[in-house]
């Protein structure tokens, strides 16, 4: 396959707003660049616009109102999400909707299915989605794809790529490993919940994956993705996995996509370079440098790091503290693989970089190492660490 021209792809800045960044602003945290400070959201995201931001991002499930005070309910939900498309709207600023297809929340290791109850306009069968065919499903992605597309958009926003599904290495939108399918029963008697520092990336089964859950994916994916096209006509796609797969499997994951009918604009992995696995595989940056060049060599794709950190010294409650050989646990280390990382993506195909969770912090402290601020309790002031130089 002919790849892309790796010089004609701009290269996307995605700092902007954590998901829940409200919950921090409403406990008074202020943040600082330099001398600028920010109490809102928009100002927040001005700021980061300063420090090299070319995009925004927001996280959307299929619960439609802000009506639950559980964690992933209340950050995830259409109706607080389209708070951040207003932001950006505001800003005149791009937006990337990710669009999870599950009810409150997914990610590599959480699997869930889509609830939409909250959508009677939808045509839909009357029964529980885990007993709908894929005929079916795909006909109510389609559906909610426009009806979801429309609503962004109404908010005033740019929308340059859409986001199809959350680090999707194990299923997407109620077809995932571990959960009661009609599509595929053998699905719902395997293990759900995939720990990740146990993955043995070498020994997928791929022919498994691509037969029992990919190829069903792609045609999903395809489905929701027509939908939004209504909406949207000049809609382009993404989607993402998570750094958990050798260069192989993961080519194999978004052949699959694209065989199934899913346009690609470009691929996407979220690489967290101590993380546990960095433990197993002593190389594991190296592997992930493998799989962006693997994938942009036989897929044609540009790749996206669609989630990415690395902490500025050791982590609770994560416990993602295996240092990069040359890289400190310390702010400057943070600062210095951040930039070296961005320079190899930009010489590599690398399409772009979104620092996970940015400003989370102070009232979530286990994120704080990650974060690209240092916060101070007693003044309440978020000062930016040496990293937030990197992004621009």
């Amino acid at each position: 396959m002919e790849t892309f021209n790796k010089t004609a792809v701009p290269f996307r800045v995605a700092l902007g707003l954590g998901q829940g960044i409200d919950i921090g602003l409403s406990k008074g945290i202020i943040y600082q660049i330099g001398e600028e400070k920010a109490t809102t959201m928009k100002e927040l995201q001005k700021m980061y616009i300063g420090a090299g931001s070319t995009e925004m991002y927001v996280r959307i499930a299929t619960k439609r109102y802000n009506d639950d005070d559980t964690y992933h309910a209340r950050i995830h939900n259409l109706e607080t999400s389209l708070e951040y498309c207003r932001v950006a709207a505001a800003l005149d600023q791009p937006i990337n909707p990710e669009i999870m297809c599950a009810h409150t929340y997914m990610d590599a290791s959480i699997q869930q299915a889509p609830d939409f109850r909250d959508y009677p306009e939808i045509s839909k069968p009357d029964k529980e989605w885990s007993e709908y065919s894929l005929e079916e499903m795909c006909s109510v992605l389609e559906q909610y794809g426009e009806l979801v597309a429309r609503e962004v958009l109404a908010t005033g926003c740019r929308v340059e790529y859409w986001n199809l599904g959350n680090e999707a290495n194990y299923g997407f939108a109620g077809v995932n490993l571990g959960l009661k399918t009609a599509v595929n029963p053998k699905l719902c008697r395997l293990d759900s919940h995939i720990e990740m520092e146990r993955v043995d990336m070498e020994h997928v089964d791929v022919y498994f994956f691509k037969e029992n859950i990919w190829k069903y994916n792609g045609q999903m994916m395809a489905s929701l993705a027509k939908g939004i096209k209504k909406a949207h006509p000049g809609a382009k796609f993404g989607s993402h996995i998570a750094g958990l797969f050798d260069a192989p499997t993961s080519v194999a994951y978004f052949k699959t996509l694209l065989e199934n009918g899913v346009e690609l604009s470009q691929a996407g992995i979220s690489i967290y370079p101590t993380m546990n696995l960095a433990e197993i595989y002593h190389d594991y940056i190296g592997i992930m440098k493998k799989v962006i060049r693997a994938i942009v060599d036989e897929c044609g794709l540009p790749v996206f790091v669609a989630e990415y950190g690395y902490p500025s010294r050791i982590m609770g409650g994560f416990a993602w503290n295996q240092p990069v050989k040359g890289y400190e646990l310390t702010a400057e280390g943070q600062a210095r693989f951040t930039a070296d990382f961005i320079a190899w993506l930009k010489e590599y195909g690398g399409s772009g970089i979104r620092p996970w969770a940015p400003d989370l912090l102070g009232w979530d402290p286990g994120w704080e190492p990650m974060s690209l601020f240092s916060y101070d309790g007693q003044t309440k002031i978020a000062s930016a660490k040496p990293v937030i130089e990197c992004f621009k």
